[in-house]
């Protein structure tokens, strides 16, 4: 019975630590927002529409369990990839962000997808650039 009860809570403990592991590396993104700009590591303000007359938007989160890889932000216009920017995790949960220098012809909805060191995306966003109403 003893035999059964080691070998049972060693398959458990092995299930639950190989879970823990994949989602581990999977990784996510916490507080993820667009401002426009980012002051003492934090955003300025929490947007989802910029006028086509704001100079650079930011795209800013919370990396949590990606120590270790290399997480990019990949921005699209109207599905067009635009930009790519790599950020190297040192941390268990680290703040980063990515800039675009937006041009005004640059109008229409922008995807910003957070990819984690295996390319999985792990956060996606989007926001509008347009003229003024």
């Amino acid at each position: 019975m003893r035999i059964r009860f080691l070998a049972l809570t060693l398959a458990l403990a092995a299930s639950v630590s190989g879970q823990g592991v994949h989602a581990q590396t999977q990784g996510s993104v916490a507080n993820a927002t667009f401002t426009a700009n980012v002051a003492d590591g934090a955003p300025v303000d929490f947007r989802q529409q910029f006028t086509n007359s704001t100079p650079v938007v930011y795209y800013y989160g919370e990396l949590l369990g990606l120590a270790g890889q290399t997480v990019k932000m990949r921005w699209s216009l109207e599905g067009q990839p635009m930009q790519e920017t790599s950020v190297v995790v040192t941390r268990a949960r680290q703040p980063s962000w990515s800039m675009m220098k937006m041009q005004q012809n640059w109008t229409g909805n922008w995807t910003v997808d957070v990819l984690n060191g295996e390319g999985k995306v792990i956060d996606s966003r989007n926001f509008a650039y347009n003229p003024p109403l």
